[in-house]
């Protein structure tokens, strides 16, 4: 005698994802598959296989396995805004205040899962000029711009320097928060932050 099941789950299979479901299955498996494996053993393969879909659907909405991973971290890691880097501020708030709020977020994420998985494709964006193309394009260049822009309301207020508000400098405050995170492979405690700003930049950038 066969048993068979009852109930409206027990033959049918399961729904396939179409569409936006389907796009955010995907960056999550993305996603899960580059902070577990890294960007080198990174492969589509496996993006299709814990998303369960084909690599053709990835590849119509991703041409490149750059193009995904970058995609994949513009939308997991926080935008400018949501980092606070950003010029729409109280004007009660210093630009001593400012950097010091931005350097901290700057640090919440390079030392978050989703950073740790950001630095290694800094790494690997060494030896692929195209992923290295794509990450300054999505992720470091609105950071830097919002960064410059906020050095630009202090020459407004008085607070910086006219001549010290160039991308140049305002590259030294996640390049120096990156180094020691990155190469030193120190912690960065809220008394480093403080000392970054205070004894780096705020001398880098002050009216003399």
């Amino acid at each position: 005698m066969t048993v068979t099941a009852s109930g409206p789950d027990a033959s049918a299979p399961a729904q396939r994802k179409r569409g936006v479901a389907l796009e955010d299955a995907i960056r999550e498996a993305a996603f899960a598959e580059l902070t577990e494996v890294g960007y080198t053993a990174f492969s589509v393969e496996g993006v299709a296989a814990r998303a369960r879909t084909g690599k053709a659907s990835i590849y119509r909405r991703w041409p490149t396995k750059q193009e995904l991973v970058t995609d994949v971290l513009c939308e997991m890691l926080p935008s400018p805004d949501q980092a606070g880097i950003t010029v729409d501020l109280d004007d009660s708030v210093t630009t001593h205040q400012a950097l010091l709020g931005v350097a901290r977020a700057i640090a919440g994420v390079i030392t978050s899962p989703s950073g740790a998985a950001m630095r290694a494709i800094k790494c690997e964006a060494m030896g692929d000029p195209e992923l290295a193309r794509l990450v300054d394009e999505r992720f470091q260049a609105p950071r830097r711009a919002a960064l410059l822009s906020l050095l630009r309301r202090g020459v407004q207020r008085g607070e910086v320097r006219p001549e010290a508000a160039t991308q140049l400098v305002a590259d030294v405050i996640p390049a120096v928060l990156s180094h020691r995170v990155i190469l030193q492979r120190e912690p960065l405690t809220q008394r480093d932050i403080i000392d970054i700003i205070e004894q780096i930049f705020i001398p880098l950038v002050e009216v003399r």
